[in-house]
């Protein structure tokens, strides 16, 4: 009885740890799928001759990339069936997603982030948090993907510099 006594409370001790740890890797799963969608927003701007789009809807609490669809006598916005949407799970708040399109709080629920090619594209940001963590994926008008903080780690986004401005216009590069 002993035996049995210590196994059940060995196995007790080797289990509360992960269903504890299993929200913290679904919350990093999560902040990878959101910069999947970001990278492919990225992607389909620059390669596509098609506009596209991105949104966040509060109602339906999903990320969603967005294609521009040709119809008989006009076009609209639906998802891009090659880019499923994320749903976001039941435990995340819905104040804790958070977009800003150079620097302003936007809300995508009606009016999705477009981008037309060949047109600049803004500065995106999409901030998550949940408890004690925090997620920025970054997405600057210049690059090619987004850039990631979780938790206050990342690498800051390439900057693109003015070398004739900074008086460096002849160094070699």
């Amino acid at each position: 009885m002993i035996v049995v006594i210590i196994v059940i409370g060995i196995m007790a001790a080797a289990i509360v740890p992960r269903l504890s740890g299993s929200r913290d890797r679904e919350f990093n799963l999560l902040v990878e799928q959101v910069a999947d969608i970001v990278l492919m927003f990225s992607h389909r701007s620059s390669t596509s001759n098609q506009p596209t789009g991105m949104r966040y809807d509060t109602e339906l609490h999903r990320f969603e990339l967005l294609a521009k669809f040709k119809e008989d006598e006009g076009h609209y916005w639906d998802l891009d069936p090659l880019a499923p949407p994320i749903r976001f799970p039941e435990w995340l708040e819905g104040n804790a997603v958070e977009i800003y399109i150079d620097g302003e709080l936007t809300d995508t629920s009606q009016w999705p982030i477009t981008v037309t090619p060949g047109e600049l594209r803004p500065l995106i940001e999409v901030t998550l948090g949940w408890e004690s963590r925090y997620a920025l994926i970054s997405l600057a008008s210049h690059s090619i993907g987004p850039n990631i903080w979780l938790d206050g780690n990342g690498t800051d986004p390439l900057v693109p510099i003015d070398l004739d401005a900074q008086g460096r216009g002849r160094e070699e590069w």
